[in-house]
């Protein structure tokens, strides 16, 4: 019986690299990702204001709003630090950091959270997009960053069509075993759930075998292997520990695939990128029906060593 810890996935295979414990250290941003990151670091700096601006407006969403403001300034302080502008008469290539700007917040605490959660769903799509359009360092950065809004928004987009390349061979795998492992785990837990959780918990079953398969068509070798069993982090003993297995096995697919956001095509990263931020947004529909606390995470799936920039050579 394979394991499945919250972090990684076993499946019939040994366990697959991902980029960063290959060595790979973040990279400082190349010039032709300037202009990307100026637009994450506007996206961000206009999230902080405009978290700011609701908590000033109304205190008694300090308690809701105060774990997501400091991620969101987690996420501009490492942006920032991978910012390298051009010198000399490349000074204004990307273009300047605009001023923040908060959003138009409505009366009332529960149209506020709304409006708040609306700006979340717009910054997860444009990272998502942004991790198509950057090198795969940094992209890896943005599809974490990106998985990270989305579970704060907890909406869940449809996969973004994409036919990638047959590449990138081992995050594929990595990707792919941990959604046997998905796979396997909704199958166990449905016979817990009952009425419109038991249907939710279906349809994510469904979704993710289809992603299963779509992986393993992309893949130009034998595709791993799924386990005959894996050994799950939470038993199913309730309806309520089913949601807890749920929102274990969606964290576990978030490093798979901010792996594989460094692929080498931009189609596989845009995939990758848009695959984390259905795992998180899924992870945090489970939670909140099984009562449990979000994630402390500002950063899910992406190690710490990928938060600081590699300088170049001559900088």
């Amino acid at each position: 019986m394979s394991a499945l810890p919250r972090r990684a996935v076993l499946g019939g295979a040994a366990v697959l690299a991902l980029p960063w414990l290959c060595g790979c250290a973040a990279e400082a941003a190349p010039r032709r990702d300037v202009s990307t990151l100026v637009g994450a670091i506007a996206s961000e700096q206009d999230l902080v204001a405009s978290y700011e601006a609701a908590r000033a407006a109304n205190a008694s969403l300090a308690r809701r709003v105060d774990p997501v403001l400091a991620h969101h300034r987690e996420h501009l302080a490492v942006l920032r630090r991978h910012y390298v502008p051009g010198s000399g008469d490349r000074a204004d290539e990307g273009g300047a950091i605009p001023s923040p700007r908060a959003i138009r917040l409505p009366e009332g605490s529960a149209q506020v959270l709304a409006a708040l959660r609306k700006a979340e769903e717009r910054a997860a799509v444009a990272r998502r997009e942004d991790a198509g359009k950057a090198g795969p360092g940094l992209s890896q950065l943005l599809a974490s960053i990106g998985a990270c809004e989305a579970g704060h928004s907890g909406t869940v987009r449809p996969p973004t069509p994409y036919d990638a390349p047959k590449s990138d061979v081992q995050a594929l795998q990595t990707a792919l075993a941990a959604e046997h492992a998905a796979v396997y785990g909704y199958g166990v837990l449905g016979a817990r759930l009952r009425g419109t959780l038991r249907q939710t918990a279906a349809a994510v079953w469904d979704a993710h075998r289809v992603q299963r398969d779509r992986l393993i068509s992309i893949l130009s070798v034998r595709p791993v292997a799924a386990a005959p069993a894996y050994r799950l982090p939470v038993k199913a003993t309730s309806a309520r520990a089913a949601a807890q297995l749920a929102a274990a096995l969606e964290d576990a697919l978030v490093p798979a695939y901010v792996g594989l956001a460094g692929a080498s095509s931009p189609d596989l990263r845009v995939l990758a990128s848009g695959s984390a931020q259905n795992a998180m947004a899924r992870a945090a529909r489970w939670r909140m029906n099984a009562g449990a606390p979000a994630p402390s995470a500002a950063f899910p799936g992406l190690p710490s060593s990928a938060l600081s920039p590699r300088p170049r050579p001559g900088e």
